[in-house]
């Protein structure tokens, strides 16, 4: 059995990573969290999770610690302090994101420890880009937010480490993921519109909403990252989207089927936003083949659900 090290295990992308192995793979992982609360804020138990750190991320000589004191075959890294609505302060996106990720890699190097999966931006990563532009991940980028200039970062010192020490990491330029266990409403459009729209609340939308951006139910993105692990795929950055293009205005208009009253607000653009892109998902689709994605339609349905359960 191995051991997976999930930093940020409790929030939206670590609660349905644990989710998903607790459903299919508890005889092969055990997961030890890292999180800043020493249980899931909800109170949801999971038979995988073996242990528990508490603490700040950016605390080296305790992740040393958790390192040293546990025989640890992969982490995965999908903690983020900041979201590029709230990354105007680079010296903190600095100081809490991209410092603390290096001496985690040093921590690797000094205890042994070289597979890593880094949950990347597909979206901050590349910045805005013209229609029918796909990105693809030897492009050189250019993002226009602290939050995707910080991901780029690290990104960088992760393939340098791969060089230099051999880690083997595997980064995933992840578009927009969408589905239960979201509870942010700093981020994640459509679990946000669901929210207010359940809790007869405005929904402001940034520019025209005519921008089209690819949404990924998370339970596709979780299978699809354990697809990749068991194929032992590293040293590789890649693209992973599910391919279907919708604007904002999409959304909400789905989300007026289950809400009918539900109403939004244009305001102004903010130049952090990245409005539009598209990713080029060849690589990623050479390695998994014909992918069964939830439709949209079907991704939603599921998101209301959990969302209706969860808001009474």
């Amino acid at each position: 059995m191995q051991t997976i090290l999930l930093i940020g295990g409790f929030g939206f992308l670590g609660t349905n990573i644990i989710k998903y192995i607790d459903e299919h793979f508890s005889d092969q992982y055990r997961v030890i969290v890292f999180d800043k609360y020493p249980d899931h804020i909800h109170n949801i138990q999971f038979k995988s999770v073996f242990k528990t750190y508490t603490g700040d991320f950016s605390d080296a000589v305790l992740v040393d610690d958790i390192l040293r004191s546990n025989n640890i075959d992969l982490i995965i890294h999908s903690l983020g302090t900041t979201v590029p609505t709230s990354s105007f302060n680079a010296r903190y996106d600095i100081e809490s994101n991209l410092i603390p990720s290096i001496e985690l890699f040093n921590n690797m190097v000094k205890n042994g420890i070289y597979d890593i999966v880094y949950i990347s931006s597909g979206g901050a990563i590349y910045g805005n880009s013209s229609i029918n532009v796909k990105h693809n991940e030897n492009e050189n980028v250019f993002p226009i937010s602290s939050y995707g200039v910080v991901k780029l970062a690290i990104e960088k010192y992760l393939l340098q480490y791969a060089s230099l020490y051999n880690l083997r990491p595997l980064i995933l330029r992840l578009s927009n993921p969408y589905g239960p266990y979201h509870y942010s409403m700093k981020q994640g459009v459509i679990n946000v519109a669901m929210t207010k729209a359940l809790r007869g609340d405005v929904m402001q939308i940034w520019g025209d909403g005519n921008g089209k951006k690819d949404y990924i139910y998370v339970e596709d993105f979780v299978n699809i990252l354990m697809m990749l692990l068991k194929k032992g795929i590293h040293r590789e950055v890649i693209n992973l989207g599910s391919g279907e293009l919708f604007s904002v205005n999409d959304i909400v208009r789905v989300v007026n089927r289950f809400v009918p009253d539900f109403k939004a607000e244009h305001i102004n653009a903010q130049k952090f936003d990245v409005s539009h892109f598209e990713l080029d998902l060849s690589k990623l689709n050479k390695l998994i083949g014909d992918f069964p994605y939830t439709s949209l339609n079907e991704g939603l349905q599921k998101t209301f659900n959990w969302t209706e359960g969860s808001c009474n």
